[in-house]
């Protein structure tokens, strides 16, 4: 899948279970996302402050 709108085909063709399963997936997929961009802004902080 290669575009939004696949996606998005292809979500609604998902069991709610599954729906489910791929919302928890995302929540825990963007906490992931957050933690490695404030570690990487940790990091440029630390380099400039050298």
């Amino acid at each position: 899948m290669s575009t939004v709108a696949e996606i998005e085909s292809a979500i609604e063709k998902l069991r709610p279970s599954e729906v489910t399963e791929l919302a928890a997936w995302l929540e825990e997929y963007q906490r992931m996302v957050n933690a490695s961009s404030e570690m990487f802004a940790l990091y440029d902080r630390e380099e400039a402050d050298s």
